[in-house]
């Protein structure tokens, strides 16, 4: 009787460690946390002179595709103004993963690095491996 009871509590706790770590990857297939997709930059903060730029949604934005590694910028500012991010243009992007800091690497350079929480991704330009301090802060929505 008593086999027959530990095997059951054994096959319980089995099904539901398997339920938990399916409920974890589901999760990790459809993260709302990857750059993959559409993000319109909003805010500009920063830079040697402190500048502090919002932008309407629909001015730059930038698609990120994970699957090709391809950064799709679309940019329409007209203003005059010291830094609006990157030109219309494509431009080849990875991810690294430095002392658990992501960071955003466009052509072969690291761009900054990066965090998502609640469908806003900010760019952090001063978060390089060069020790940058004068660098941009770009904020951007889904």
């Amino acid at each position: 009787m008593n086999k027959i009871f530990l095997t059951l509590i054994a096959f319980v706790a089995l099904a539901v460690n398997h339920t938990c770590e399916s409920d974890d990857l589901n999760e990790s297939t459809t993260n709302t946390n990857s750059l993959n997709g559409l993000w319109h930059l909003t805010s500009i903060q920063g830079g040697f002179a402190d500048v502090n730029y919002q932008f309407d949604e629909s001015v730059i934005t930038w698609n990120f595709n994970e699957v090709t590694n391809v950064l799709s910028v679309v940019n329409t500012n007209s203003e005059d103004i010291a830094y609006d991010g990157l030109e219309t243009g494509e431009y080849d992007f990875s991810i690294i993963e430095f002392d658990a800091i992501l960071l955003a690497e466009i052509n072969n350079e690291v761009f900054g690095s990066y965090f998502i929480e609640d469908n806003h991704l900010t760019i952090d330009e001063n978060g390089t491996t060069s020790g940058n301090s004068d660098g941009f802060i770009l904020g951007f929505v889904r």
